[in-house]
């Protein structure tokens, strides 16, 4: 649930603006529920302090969550390359054509992020993090199921409309993507399922507002995850295949 689409319909510059600028406000709408809970908690200092860039082990984790946007990165910039790698052992083990291994290697590096979040919070944090959630009022827990229920009918959507093939950059790894033109891709959204991922990240902050976690710098860490996913968007719009299309 970590990508995006690659086969959106065609749309004019102005829009596509227009869609990066909603998925935007949409995004840091979604942290609003966070922000509120640190303030009730008198911990708003705490949360958006960057303390934690001076901690090793907050940059070693967020080095395990990126692993798989450079992971990205490298695929869609250097396509024909990692096809290329994916005749050859241990790649060629993953999957029979590089739209196989690439969906292979994201249950990899979702594997390598959860052990780096764990890690991370340490037995400290993760107990923390239970009385946190056990702790969390009605409230939090709403806006946290409909963030996650948003996010999630989104990622599922995209994958439903376009398969592993159109998630997976089948049309820069040899494989054909019709043009969808159907949900999520007629809500004016550009990057739906980024976007849902984004929410169903920021959605689940409100349930862990912590000290000892805003401490280690968790909320940091989310918000910059969430970042990379519009790194990721601007890659992709910067190089898509309309052109070609």
């Amino acid at each position: 649930s970590f990508k995006s689409r690659w086969s959106a319909r065609p749309v004019e510059l102005p829009l596509r603006r227009c869609a990066m600028a909603m998925e935007l406000l949409l995004s840091g709408a979604a942290l609003a529920p966070a922000a509120l809970r640190a303030r009730h908690l008198d911990l708003m200092d705490q949360f958006a302090s960057t303390d934690c860039l001076r901690a090793p082990a907050w940059w070693l984790c967020l080095l395990g969550v990126s692993t798989n946007y450079l992971m990205h990165g490298f695929i869609w910039n250097y396509p024909e390359r990692f096809a290329a790698l994916c005749q050859k052992a241990p790649l060629k083990s993953l999957g029979s054509h590089p739209v196989d291994v690439f969906a292979s290697l994201e249950v990899v590096a979702k594997v390598v992020q959860g052990i780096s979040i764990f890690s991370f919070l340490g037995s400290t944090g993760r107990a923390a993090a239970g009385q946190a959630i056990a702790a969390a009022p009605g409230w939090c827990w709403a806006a946290c199921v409909a963030l996650l229920a948003a996010g999630q009918a989104l990622n599922v959507a995209t994958y439903n409309a376009i398969g592993n093939a159109g998630v997976y950059y089948g049309f820069k790894l040899g494989r054909t993507v019709p043009w969808c033109y159907g949900f999520p891709f007629n809500t004016g959204l550009r990057h739906p399922q980024y976007l849902g991922v984004v929410l169903t990240l920021f959605g689940a902050l409100p349930l862990v507002m912590h000290k000892e976690l805003l401490l280690l710098g968790l909320p940091q860490l989310v918000l910059t995850w969430g970042s990379m996913y519009g790194i990721m968007s601007a890659m992709e719009q910067a190089g898509d295949n309309e052109k070609s299309s």
